[in-house]
């Protein structure tokens, strides 16, 4: 039996902290954070929606 390996490059893809904190807010989560992008992000949600998730 042979075995295939495919080997893939690390993504480059950087978790960007303002939308974590956007889509936290957007479904009703309580902030994990109180720290730069993240908090700006949840805030900026919270403001656009008007509701307070917590």
């Amino acid at each position: 039996m042979k075995t295939l390996t495919i080997s893939i490059a690390p993504s480059n893809i950087k978790s960007n902290d303002y939308y974590d904190g956007e889509f936290d807010a957007a479904v009703g989560l309580p902030p994990k954070s109180q720290d730069g992008d993240y908090q700006s992000g949840y805030l900026a949600k919270v403001r656009e929606t008007g509701k307070t998730p917590f």
